[in-house]
């Protein structure tokens, strides 16, 4: 290995080494003054929580049905809360995730074929090829569209925005969006506000890094849509739209 080849490598180590600090700095920040400065609404609206200690998220119990429509974005090695949407509500399930582990791990499941499908596609504020790139732990599931952890090691993938997916499949509007997508959720939530796509419940993971004031941006963005701060565990947030929750 040349001398160039080996300072860019310890450059990118010392990057994610620095990466991984400030993430940890952020969410200490987050989870103590988020509380303080924008807790969520308090409402008697009842929460279930679906799926394992890992991949499971907060639900509205009263909200979701038989006929909702759910978007999951991320599945990594673990569809738990996938599962749950089909066997406890019997919603329509739509999941989507790009990276060859959770490819492999939705083939080697057993779920119910007829209400969740599974589509190796990623989704993105554009209809194109990304780059996605491994984290630095090798055993993780968690490939990004950013080079979060400066490993320079990536596959590629086709990605389409929100629109076109609900387009090909005939959907007008996404009853429950599950983003669990690393840093490529901010893309995603700008594009969902920009084109004013209809949802009614997201499950959003704000993650990989983002600072307090990005997360207060976010929500008030969100609240200028329709949507209410509902709940937040660690860094899973649960919004609902006005709209549902007046009806």
């Amino acid at each position: 290995m040349s001398q160039e080849n080996i300072v860019i490598k310890v450059f990118r180590r010392f990057g994610a080494l620095l990466w991984r600090v400030r993430r940890k700095l952020d969410k200490e920040l987050i989870h103590l003054l988020l509380p303080l400065i924008s807790p969520p609404i308090k409402s008697d609206i009842d929460l279930v929580r679906l799926g394992t200690d890992y991949g499971g998220w907060h639900v509205p119990t009263l909200l979701m049905k038989a006929d909702s429509i759910c978007y999951c974005v991320g599945v990594g090695a673990d569809a738990s809360f996938d599962f749950c949407l089909v066997s406890e509500f019997g919603a329509r399930v739509f999941s989507f995730d790009p990276t060859p582990r959770a490819i492999e791990y939705m083939k080697s499941s057993e779920y119910n074929s007829e209400k969740l499908h599974f589509f190796p596609v990623g989704v993105w504020d554009e209809n194109t090829e990304l780059r996605f790139y491994s984290p630095a732990n090798k055993e993780q599931t968690s490939h990004s569209a950013f080079d979060l952890h400066g490993t320079n090691d990536y596959f590629t993938a086709q990605c389409k925005k929100l629109s076109t997916i609900m387009s090909e499949l005939g959907h007008s509007h996404i009853d429950l969006l599950k983003l669990d997508i690393e840093g490529a959720w901010r893309n995603v939530i700008q594009n969902l506000i920009e084109e004013r796509i209809k949802v009614s419940i997201l499950c959003v993971e704000l993650d990989s890094p983002v600072s307090l004031l990005r997360v207060l941006k976010v929500i008030r963005s969100l609240k200028d849509l329709g949507f209410q701060f509902i709940h937040v565990e660690k860094d899973n947030y649960l919004f609902i739209h006005n709209a549902l929750i007046s009806e």
